[in-house]
């Protein structure tokens, strides 16, 4: 875990200086810095504490030896999450400053001919009545926050099988970069909810007046939308206030999640499939985003997994694999 930990701080290092570079701001950014990872901390820590019984439970099953031999890759994952926090927040304050937001309309366009000439927005809103509205804050704050600051700590400290736990670590680390960042920066764009402010126009007025008649616009999540568009328009740099539509890091984390417990176990696979069918319904009937940010999201942690999973294959079970291929093959013909 001490390489995470070096390839994070590495990462954010870089980030803290591309995004210094483009607002010419070096002093302000050491001070946003130094508040950011004491309250980004505050929470990974608090987060952590809510899995402490299930630490009990593995000290139980693994018996102290084992357990207390995780105990540094811990606290590496979690000074690793921390950092991770704030590179991801910086840059993503910068991608606006090095790629003007420019996909809106051909996201837009291919998303509703994707679905048949519907907004997916519109479809969502159909299928989810306004009563519903009101846990959507827990599900896509609270909910999501959790296994954001704490998946690789849970990861690592439960599960016996270490190859798999650093499969898993080592794609949440780097969804935050590929997904959260690369991508972000390359399909610059602010997502439905944001998409008339930007281009002036009245492409998803409909979308605002549903959020409003649903009550989703009094909700802490509506009100974050406006928060993060104030910081837009007034310009600068504030952590945390980023504006990102392609892809979905929320969709991609779900799906992190998803797949992850399914593997994981047969028990546990239901809570993971709800968890992200969840977090897409509320990020396309938020305006958040478009669902191809959530396709898009949904197949790159996927692609990343089989990857992932084949290069950490050893090379005996290749090699016998391939034996028993070539044999099946002599056996046809």
């Amino acid at each position: 875990m001490r390489t995470v930990l070096a390839a994070v701080l590495i990462y954010a290092a870089g980030a803290v200086a591309l995004t210094g570079w483009l607002y010419d701001d070096a002093a302000r950014l050491i001070g946003e810095s130094l508040s950011w990872l004491w309250n980004a901390s505050d929470r990974v820590l608090g987060r952590s504490l809510l899995i402490a019984p299930l630490m009990l439970g593995v000290v139980l099953a693994l018996g102290w030896r084992q357990a207390r031999a995780r105990l540094a890759g811990i606290g590496a994952l979690l000074v690793a999450a921390v950092v991770l926090q704030l590179g991801f927040s910086f840059f993503k304050n910068a991608i606006p400053a090095m790629i003007p937001y420019y996909a809106d309309p051909a996201l837009a366009a291919f998303d509703r001919w994707l679905h048949f000439g519907h907004d997916p927005w519109e479809i969502a809103h159909r299928l989810i009545g306004p009563g519903l509205t009101g846990a959507m804050p827990f599900v896509y704050f609270k909910l999501w926050g959790f296994f954001a600051t704490t998946f690789p700590i849970l990861v690592y400290a439960t599960d016996p099988d270490a190859g798999r736990a650093r499969r898993y670590i080592w794609l949440y680390f780097a969804a935050w970069l590929v997904v959260g960042n690369l991508l972000a920066t390359l399909g610059a764009s602010v997502g439905p909810v944001y998409y008339d402010r930007l281009l002036g126009s009245e492409r998803f007025a409909g979308l605002d007046a549903a959020l409003a008649s649903s009550g989703f616009a009094a909700t802490a999540l509506g009100h974050l939308q406006d928060m993060l568009w104030a910081r837009w328009e007034g310009g600068g740099l504030d952590l945390g206030l980023g504006i990102s539509a392609f892809p979905s890091m929320h969709v991609a984390l779900a799906t992190l999640v998803a797949l992850y417990a399914a593997e994981r176990s047969r028990w546990l696979a239901p809570f993971g499939a709800a968890f992200l069918a969840a977090i897409f319904v509320i990020s396309i009937y938020s305006g958040y985003h478009y669902a191809l940010d959530a396709y898009a999201a949904i197949g790159v942690v996927w692609v990343g997994n089989r990857l992932a999973h084949r290069l950490a294959r050893p090379k005996s079970e290749t090699k016998l694999r391939g034996f028993a291929a070539s044999q099946l093959l002599r056996s046809v013909r």
